[in-house]
């Protein structure tokens, strides 16, 4: 099937039935605490500006809690799932899935952080989620932008308030903010704590060399017309350049 016919076909009402069945299937729950954590995978998804078509994927393991890369791989291909608000999920995974995988078969991630939603999402059901449910392993989705809810002050806190539930806490960094919520298997306070002990000066770090080696794979894939799947290990290749 090529990918017109895949964006001809793909349902939005079989995609949000399947977003409400995930999101009752999220556990928040302490399976992992700071300190037993030994390695932390982020996850990053980017197109090229000029190409509907064509993402790239990036899953890169750090060491905890030096936050050094241990291992990386990316995917490049055709991105033939459509971009629908809300939706984001279906077409990310796409790019992300393999990269995963292929890591996984070299490392064991404790805790994968997402570059977009978890619960914070309109179906409680946001990219985050859809990681940790399919791969049954705690994640946290950390995002730039709010989705849904209201900020609202707590104490010295600010959380995101969302159809009477609390979907997210709000974490200020360098003059912006990131909305932290739960994937799966993690409690959101446990969330917050992880991915404040990633911090270093103005980044969350693992996000920070995901995105990085992003636009690096951009860059080199530029001019480069890809009629399949391109699944590589970047360890190697990219650890001087960022």
């Amino acid at each position: 099937m090529g990918c017109q016919e895949i964006r001809e076909s793909f349902d939005i009402n079989t995609a949000i039935t399947a977003q409400k069945i995930i999101a009752n299937k999220i556990k928040f729950e302490d399976r992992i605490r700071p300190s037993d954590i030994k390695m932390i995978v982020s996850l990053d998804a980017s197109y090229w500006k000029n190409s509907t078509e064509k993402g790239v994927g990036v899953a890169v393991a750090l060491s905890y809690p030096e936050l050094e890369m241990v291992d990386c791989f990316v995917t490049i291909r055709k991105v033939c799932v459509p971009y629908i608000p809300g939706l984001l999920a279906f077409r990310e995974m796409y790019l992300l899935t393999p990269s995963l995988i292929n890591l996984w078969k070299n490392v064991k991630p404790d805790v994968v952080f997402v570059d977009g939603h978890g619960y914070a999402h309109p179906r409680f059901a946001g990219l985050a989620t859809h990681i940790g449910v399919v791969f049954n392993i705690p994640t946290i989705g950390i995002a730039k932008k709010r989705l849904v809810g209201q900020e609202v002050q707590r104490g010295s806190e600010y959380i995101l308030a969302y159809k009477d539930r609390i979907v997210g806490k709000i974490l200020p960094l360098n003059n912006k903010k990131f909305y932290i919520s739960v994937g799966s298997n993690i409690t959101l306070d446990e969330s917050v704590e992880i991915v404040k002990r990633t911090v270093k000066g103005k980044h969350i770090v693992p996000n920070s060399i995901a995105d990085r080696i992003s636009k690096n794979m951009r860059k080199k894939y530029s001019i480069v017309k890809l009629d399949d799947i391109l699944i590589e290990e970047c360890k190697k290749d990219l650890l001087e350049k960022i």
